[in-house]
């Protein structure tokens, strides 16, 4: 049987107990009430923190004077080239060159055998003689009225005709020597000494290549950028570089590439640049207004338009076409931008145009008013 000192103890510690359920319960309803003005805090800074605008990086960028230019990919060229030939038949008598002879104009290549040229000259000469003898006779006669005027006429109708048959003879014979119609280097020789020759045939080929051209393409976006006596820079591939100028610059494009031929000219005096040279050209037009920027700002619009992003007077981004008119380490110019802009450095990738941003100055690029 329980005592009733047993019986007090026994509801003294379930009071106890209870009491301690009752205390955690209280303290885990209090915590709740002080988290979660901590957890509504918290959304309130993430709503401010995504209404806040992107933050960028720009500099302000101004155009610069600079040469225009246009590099291209060339390869010399002699600015003359003849084939000469033979204007006669004939057995080759003597030859007076050999391949890689220089020639000056007028300098006797081939003698041709002259074989019945030479009777024919002759008898040419001694009609011509007879025939002044008989005008001059007719001369005579017509002073003294001893002969018509149509007679007088005749005499001298044949005269002509006699030194004209002298002119052809001589002219025949003439053709038998076969010379340099200009100065150059004989590039091929295609007769042997006691070759037939036939009107026509082959004899060699003389280059001139005093001055020498360079011979390359212009796309149709540069034709109207340069001109003939433009300034031009000529790289040959043995590095030494020439001046020169544009001499020509074709107006019909290529079927197969659809650009357009232009060729420099430049000077040879010593003949040691030869044809068949490849040459890198640089043509120099006018000036004209550029920014430079580097080029990891280039970039893209939606229709595949290329320019850079910039920062308009209210805080938004903008897109600005360009083109790109020369390409350095230090970074690329280009024109299509206005004479100053704020342009997007650092984070034109993450942003789109209309977008509000906030700028943060960007020192790493020096432009070049900037190195004074």
């Amino acid at each position: 049987m329980e005592t009733p000192e047993k019986r007090s103890l026994s509801h003294h510690r379930s009071a106890l107990i209870a009491g301690l359920i009752f205390i955690a319960a209280a303290l885990w309803m209090l915590s709740g009430l002080f988290s979660a003005p901590d957890s509504h805090n918290s959304g309130e800074t993430g709503a401010k923190q995504a209404d806040e605008p992107a933050s960028v990086r720009v500099f302000e960028s101004r155009h610069q004077l600079i040469q225009d230019r246009v590099i291209i990919t060339g390869r010399t060229l002699a600015d003359r080239s003849v084939a000469v030939k033979a204007e006669t038949d004939g057995v080759v008598e003597k030859l007076h060159f050999e391949r890689g002879n220089r020639v000056a104009q007028g300098d006797l290549l081939v003698e041709l055998a002259i074989e019945s040229r030479q009777a024919r000259l002759q008898e040419a000469r001694s009609l011509v003689e007879q025939r002044e003898i008989e005008f001059r006779a007719a001369q005579q006669l017509r002073r003294q009225d001893s002969i018509a005027e149509t007679s007088l006429a005749s005499a001298r109708a044949a005269l002509e005709a006699a030194r004209a048959q002298l002119e052809m003879a001589v002219s025949e014979a003439e053709r038998t020597r076969i010379r340099s119609p200009i100065e150059g280097l004989i590039e091929t020789r295609d007769v042997e000494q006691g070759d037939f020759m036939s009107r026509g045939a082959p004899v060699a080929t003389v280059v001139d290549l005093n001055p020498i051209r360079v011979k390359g393409s212009l796309s149709e976006r540069h034709l109207n950028r340069i001109e003939i006596g433009s300034r031009a820079e000529v790289r040959l591939i043995n590095g030494s570089v020439h001046e020169g100028e544009v001499a020509f610059v074709g107006r019909v494009a290529e079927a197969g590439t659809r650009t357009f031929p232009v060729e420099v000219v430049i000077e040879n005096d010593d003949r040691a640049i030869i044809e068949g040279l490849t040459a890198e050209v640089t043509l120099f037009a006018d000036e004209l207004a550029a920014h430079r920027v580097p080029s990891s700002m280039l970039t893209l619009a939606d229709d595949g338009t290329l320019g850079v992003k910039g920062v308009n007077g209210a805080g938004e981004v903008v897109f600005y076409p360009v083109e790109v008119v020369r390409d350095t380490s230090d970074g690329v110019w280009l024109t299509g931008l206005p004479e100053s802009a704020r342009l997007i450095a650092v984070g034109h990738e993450f942003v789109s145009v209309g977008q509000p941003v906030q700028t943060v100055p960007y020192e790493g690029f020096e432009t070049p008013g900037d190195s004074g």
